[in-house]
């Protein structure tokens, strides 16, 4: 049995022979046998079917420690924790750990990681990426499984993890909003619409009443936000939460210029809407409401005190200090030339820069967060 015949089967043993997007999403991407991050394929870089900043260069994951190592201070935390979550192949935890164990030894001497990863491949590339760094290491393979150890003192750090959410689509029509469900026909997955259930119906209402939508607009509502902020602030004690991914506040997000949402498709680096094809092959993203994220975190304890484009934070955060100086002529040999360029790229505002987000929440620190005086510590 293949992915596409297990998804027709689940279909069939449903009334109405039809499962909602985000079950049809969750199994795409994550069921143990056939889904696409659970598989032993490459999923990022040349190899693979996407890049992420990490990917782009060590210079990305080396701003970021520097960020993070002053958050430490910040909190005052003698025995930090570095968390990363969904870290994938494990190279953005390891640029950070380089840089961190250059910057500040005495403090990466005192260091525990933890990263928690759902794929058994991606665990078996961090320990393989780790294994020259001689810290405190700790794998978990849910979030869940992390927030019952629970009490760490440190910064939790993802970067595109929340974007890999299932999601659920829903479509405004003039007699209210519906969910859209996959079913088969003929052969293919198609789309039918269905009432929504109740919990979805809810957070509908509450994103409407806040921002007007046309009939016709379509959106995702990602429902596992609120049960994953509960459970990041079960894991933190004390410390900040640092979340880097594609998204935006829920006013931006649900503009009524995207009519068609967000959700995105990556297939050997080719960027498409359809989620029905390449099945377990290809990732399904879709953009982070934000202001969801915030508010989840504020009921678990985590205030947002820093919300702002990657592009600006890279910035502000010294990642032009990083610049090499060089004389090099040829493009395609030179590192200094290719650390440069993945500066440009980081930044982009019309790339990475501009279309990344980075949210920084806080708990059991004493103070808020002062970013100006943050961000002059870079200078």
């Amino acid at each position: 049995m293949d992915i596409n015949a297990m998804i027709r089967r689940e279909m069939e043993s449903q009334e109405g022979g039809a499962i909602p997007f985000a079950r049809f999403m969750e199994l795409a991407l994550y069921h143990d046998s056939y889904g696409y991050y659970m598989s032993d394929l490459p999923k990022v870089g040349k190899d693979g079917d996407f890049f992420t900043s990490a990917t782009v260069h060590a210079v990305f994951g080396e701003t970021l420690a520097d960020a993070v190592i002053k958050l430490w201070s910040t909190a005052a935390i003698e025995q930090p924790a570095l968390v990363e979550i969904g870290g994938g192949t494990g190279s953005l935890c390891k640029s950070m750990l380089a840089r961190i164990q250059e910057a500040a030894p005495d403090v990466y001497a005192r260091l525990t990681v933890v990263l928690i990863e759902a794929s058994p491949y991606h665990r078996q590339k961090q320990q393989e990426a780790l294994c020259e760094h001689e810290v405190r290491k700790i794998w978990y393979s849910s979030l869940e499984e992390a927030a019952q150890a629970g009490g760490l003192e440190g910064v939790i750090v993802s970067n595109e993890w929340l974007d890999a959410f299932p999601v659920h689509l829903a479509q405004k029509t003039k007699t209210g909003w519906k969910e859209v469900a996959v079913t088969c026909e003929e052969g293919q997955f198609a789309e039918v619409l269905q009432e929504p259930g109740a919990t979805l119906l809810n957070s509908l209402t509450e994103i409407e009443a806040v921002t007007a939508m046309p009939n016709g607009m379509r959106i995702e509502v990602n429902l596992g936000l609120e049960q994953a902020a509960q459970q990041v602030g079960r894991l933190l004690a004390k410390g900040y939460v640092m979340t880097i991914d594609y998204g935006d506040r829920q006013e931006e997000l649900y503009h009524a210029s995207r009519k068609n949402g967000t959700l995105m498709c990556y297939y050997r680096h080719q960027a498409h809407d359809n989620p029905y094809i390449h099945v377990g092959e290809q990732d399904i993203t879709a953009h982070v409401n934000f202001s969801a994220w915030s508010r989840f975190g504020e009921a678990a304890g985590l205030r947002e005190v820093l919300y702002m484009r990657q592009d600006k934070f890279l910035l502000q955060s010294g990642l032009l200090t990083k610049a090499v100086v060089h004389h090099d002529t040829d493009p395609f040999t030179s590192v200094a030339m290719k650390r440069n360029r993945a500066l440009l790229q980081l930044i982009d505002p019309a790339g990475l820069g501009g279309r990344f987000r980075v949210m920084i929440q806080q708990k059991g620190v004493e103070n808020s967060l002062d970013t100006a005086s943050f961000f002059r510590s870079f200078a």
